[in-house]
């Protein structure tokens, strides 16, 4: 198949082959701290993407939203599929897309009651299921230890809570917007494999990162079936792909470009220090 014509763009920020991403708790993109929350990545995003684009966008790992959301405002929520294939992730999605005003009443309930028994109570409930699911997975989403959506081998989130703090607030008027950002975004919950046929779109990948040593996730992705899947979509598709490894374990061809990315921010780390991630686009 044909790739995608090339759209000529300025690299406004791209010409230093570096970017800078400092920990934005205020980032409107932000829905909950999850882990690689690309919530603060909107500078990066308007530099490799161009202003207007008439394709498909799929963001296949689409976790926490940020760049579901960011795609939903640049291009419109109708050219968007965000995906992920945790359904308790994706119920919160399609509950704050439906409705947000109960998302928000039924959180303050929670935020009542909050205390560190309280916080385990909750979390033996349901959390996959409508409205009252997604605004149980809210509050220990907002309460967790280090921002960390964790889940074990069934599926039940096992996070701890966060130590020392009170239960956040979360503001109506910010869940509504970004409800509004989302009204006719397409929401699956399918294993990224599920998209090999997609073609002429732009796929966005931020996948659980490899050679993970900081136990963040309870389980990894193939590295060998994941370059598999990489390299069917890449024919013809533009493809962006966040990591945190040496692109060199994804066997990349000449067609990417490969910027460095430093992480002011601790969410991600135990280390608390200054991180690295890499962007990579075939385009």
């Amino acid at each position: 198949m044909k790739f995608l014509p090339v759209i000529r763009m300025e690299f406004r920020k791209c010409q230093s082959q570096n970017f800078v991403v400092n920990n934005r708790s205020n980032s409107s993109l932000k829905f909950i701290p999850y882990i690689g929350c690309k919530a603060g990545f909107g500078n990066i995003f308007d530099s490799i993407l161009p202003d207007e684009f008439d394709y498909p966008i799929y963001d296949i790992f689409g976790g926490g939203g940020a760049f579901s959301f960011y795609a939903s405002n640049k291009y419109g929520f109708a050219k968007v599929t965000y995906n992920d294939n945790n359904p308790v992730v994706v119920n919160l999605i399609r509950q704050l897309q439906q409705d947000p005003k109960q998302l928000w009443s039924l959180y303050n309930e929670h935020y009542v009651k909050s205390s560190a028994e309280y916080y385990y109570y909750v979390r033996d409930l349901d959390l996959e299921q409508d409205i009252q699911g997604a605004a149980n997975f809210l509050y220990l989403a907002k309460n967790a230890f280090s921002g960390k959506i964790r889940f074990n081998s069934r599926n039940r989130f096992n996070s701890p809570i966060r130590k020392g703090s009170k239960c956040p607030k979360v503001s109506l008027e910010a869940l509504i917007k970004l409800s509004g950002l989302i009204q006719e975004l397409t929401i699956t919950c399918e294993d990224y494999k599920s998209f090999s046929k997609v073609t002429q779109s732009l796929i966005y990948l931020d996948p659980p990162y490899f050679n993970n040593i900081n136990g963040h996730y309870n389980d990894v992705l193939n590295l060998e079936a994941f370059n598999q899947f990489l390299r069917i979509i890449e024919t013809s598709n533009r493809v962006i792909l966040s990591e945190q490894n040496d692109p060199a374990i994804f066997a990349l061809s000449k067609k990417y470009s490969v910027y460095s990315i430093t992480l002011n921010r601790s969410l991600q780390y135990y280390n608390q220090n200054k991180s690295e991630e890499i962007i990579a686009f075939n385009y």
